[in-house]
């Protein structure tokens, strides 16, 4: 199940300002004048609840599940631009204070700390980020950490286009060797246009209860649009899962992919349906069997299906 992550990246969001280059039709259709894969996400989850959010901006109910995977992400992005910069990992006492200033920075914005507490909450974060810092901090070969991308979808025939906007955890190459890695590191900080050769593999962070199946991540809407518009079909989520156990184990787990031409413009279709769908103000609600239209699991449950009469 989702951690909610998404959800909190668009609460920790800055307003984007929109690149000149951008003059498609459904720009000004749009509240944010773009739609995210998080934005695309909630509207095929619950369109509903895409209007809540983005349309008449009620607040939400924010969880601790949500926030934790933003903390880990917080010392994992630590870890990675330290890497790149200088090379080498940085004391693993160092990623653990980043996830506890992140901690610290936002954990007023939670409104249900469900079973946990704070204590508890901080615990299984420095935990998931040690997890993530023995198991792969070692092997990360990160060129690009947290790279904005901006990027135009357009129906056949160029007469609609939808601008997307998003942001990378990481992009990494497969190196032979360490020494292999840290030419090519050093070339690209010379020069940010510099030519890759090595072939290159585009990284998420996801913090779970279940670790990701093959089928999941073949069919996950972010994944697809990452590689399309880095031209890079080589994905691997990063996972930190958690379990099902009343105390959170965490461990790191990885997973690996390769998304085709098909799968991309199949995904291009889908978000291109939503931002027309979301046009003509098309916002039903979801189905009242599906897991996450519950007060659990819904941050506007508030306001739609458990609204007091």
């Amino acid at each position: 199940m989702s951690t909610g992550l998404e959800e909190v990246e668009d609460i920790l969001e800055e307003d984007v300002e929109i690149p000149e280059a951008f003059e498609p039709e459904l720009v000004d259709m749009l509240p944010r004048g773009y739609l995210s894969p998080s934005q695309v996400n909630t509207y095929l989850r619950c369109p509903r609840q895409w209007e809540l959010t983005y349309v008449e901006g009620k607040p939400r109910r924010t969880s601790a599940r949500m926030f934790q995977g933003v903390f880990i992400h917080a010392a994992v992005e630590k870890i990675l631009k330290d890497r790149l910069d200088t090379g080498d990992l940085p004391p693993l006492d160092v990623a653990t204070d980043a996830f506890s200033d992140a901690y610290e920075k936002s954990k007023n914005l939670i409104d249900d700390w469900e079973d946990s507490d704070e204590g508890k909450l901080k615990d299984v974060g420095v935990k998931g980020t040690t997890a993530y810092y023995e198991s792969a901090a070692r092997e990360a070969t990160p060129i690009s950490v947290e790279k904005t991308f901006t990027a135009v979808i357009k129906e056949p025939g160029g007469r609609i286009k939808l601008p997307v906007l998003g942001r990378i955890d990481s992009i990494q190459v497969q190196a032979a060797s360490e020494r292999q890695y840290q030419d090519l590191r050093e070339k690209v900080a010379f020069d940010e246009m510099a030519e890759i050769t090595l072939p290159k593999r585009i990284h998420d962070l996801k913090v779970t209860t279940t670790k990701w199946s093959p089928a999941k991540l073949e069919n996950d809407l972010q994944f697809a649009l990452y590689a399309g518009v880095e031209h890079v079909p080589d994905v691997q989520v990063d996972q930190i899962v958690k379990g099902k156990a009343q105390t959170p184990r965490p461990k790191y787990e990885k997973l690996s992919g390769v998304f085709t031409n098909a799968q991309v413009k199949w995904t291009e279709r889908v978000i291109l349906d939503v931002g027309k769908s979301i046009a003509l103000g098309n916002f039903p609600v979801t189905s009242p069997s599906n897991w996450w239209c519950s007060n659990q699991w819904c941050s506007m449950w508030q306001h739609c299906r458990g609204r007091s009469k």
